[in-house]
């Protein structure tokens, strides 16, 4: 009988052990959290928090609750690297960001050269927003997954609803921040409204969360007889454009990714009635499933999730899906088994399928169309606006195929 109860004591001590010493999952948000480009940052964020407190009620991951590291990257590049040592020293395996793709292709890239001088030791950078085409095409890798949307998928799904519905018009200005993800913006403007048998009447890229006074652009806009501006323009640039359109009383038609930026629809006032936003998510789209979604986020946030969060929402959610596929019994996290998981994982959203690519690890998901409208059933800012839902665009339909430049070198 001693020999018994020692063996059941040696046993439970081993088991005690195991789970004092497993290891939490740590994801890192690196994001704007202060200056120009914190409304979105927050936005992102918030969404953040929301997926990993589900994930948690659910049971969290290797026997551990998943624990949300946040840092601010202050919206540059450098600030973002130095963060990134930060979050790797505190065991983060998982790192995210999302607005900006300046900062993403830094953290890409830092990611990758880490991963090749510490094998075992990888981290998987997991991003919820940043659209640079090239963060999938020649800069593609392994490690890295983009779970949002990038400018030819949105420009695809914009364009297309803007014609079916008979106010693309004729004539169309372009107008992008110069950066990477401004400059393919452009690019997929032209190639939808070219395909769509509209011209694009003038083009511009300008510096990027530093323009005070956009009236000179809309000048320009203004002189070139142009009916709708298509803009990538988010933060503090879609707000002052918009701010200078009104002022100068010019009657054109916006089509936009990010209207729903928090200031926005209150900075335009009416003149951001009958403007198109190409969007993940709207609140008022997914039937009965959607509604609890939003009144469950706003449960547990404060507020609806009307702008950047039901991105990093549901990003998370389709995590949790791949996470389902492996188990590590509470040893150590083996990130090359969690990026083939998430290869597999689909999640359904309340608009649609979620899943990834293998081939480029684009995210394959469902996009919204909406007009700002009184007749919103939610309206944002204080205003008598809000977003009225349009369109569903399936997965499949607002796809565009992967990049030629992608050669993802994989492991092993």
């Amino acid at each position: 009988m001693k020999r018994i109860a020692v063996s059941l004591a040696t046993i439970s001590s081993a088991l005690a052990f195991s789970v004092v010493n497993a290891e939490p999952l740590k994801i890192a948000m690196i994001e704007a959290l202060s200056g120009p480009a914190a409304q979105t940052g927050i936005a992102f964020t918030e969404g953040m928090r929301y997926g990993v407190a589900r994930l948690n009620a659910a049971g969290g991951f290797n026997g551990e609750p998943i624990q949300l590291l946040e840092y601010d990257n202050q919206g540059g590049p450098t600030d973002a690297a130095e963060k990134l040592k930060a979050a790797i020293a505190a065991g983060a395996r998982i790192v995210s960001s999302a607005s900006s793709s300046a900062v993403a292709g830094q953290l890409s890239e830092d990611v990758r050269k880490y991963n090749l001088r510490n094998p075992g030791k990888e981290v998987i950078y997991y991003n919820v927003g940043s659209e640079a085409y090239d963060l999938t095409g020649d800069k593609c890798h392994f490690w890295f997954f983009r779970m949002s949307t990038n400018p030819y998928i949105r420009m695809k799904a914009l364009v297309a609803t803007m014609k079916d519905n008979g106010v693309l018009g004729e004539k169309v200005y372009s107008i992008n921040q110069n950066y990477s993800y401004g400059q393919d913006m452009q690019k997929a403007q032209a190639q939808f409204v070219k395909e769509a048998g509209a011209t694009i009447v003038g083009a511009v890229l300008h510096d990027v969360n530093k323009i005070q006074d956009f009236a000179p652009y809309v000048a320009k806009i203004k002189e070139s007889g142009a009916q709708t501006v298509l803009t990538g323009n988010w933060a503090n640039d879609i707000i002052l454009l918009l701010k200078a359109i009104s002022g100068a009383g010019l009657k054109v038609r916006v089509g936009n990714t990010s209207l729903d930026t928090p200031g926005v629809l209150a900075s335009a006032g009416p003149a951001a009635l009958g403007s198109y936003l190409v969007k993940i998510y709207n609140l008022e789209a997914g039937g009965a499933a959607g509604k609890a979604f939003i009144e469950d986020f706003k449960a547990k946030i404060g507020h609806y999730p009307y702008s950047e969060e039901p991105t990093s929402a549901f990003a998370v959610a389709l995590l949790g899906e791949g996470l389902k596929k492996v188990n590590f019994k509470g040893g150590p996290i083996d990130a090359k088994a969690v990026v083939l998981a998430l290869e597999g994982a689909q999640w359904e959203s309340p608009v649609g399928m979620w899943s990834v690519r293998k081939d480029d690890h684009q995210a394959v998901l469902p996009i919204t169309i909406s007009e700002v409208s009184r007749a919103a059933t939610f309206k944002v800012d204080g205003t008598d606006m809000g977003f009225k839902l349009l369109r569903v665009v399936p997965p499949k339909s607002a796809e565009v195929p992967p990049s030629g430049s992608c050669k993802m070198q994989r492991p092993g």
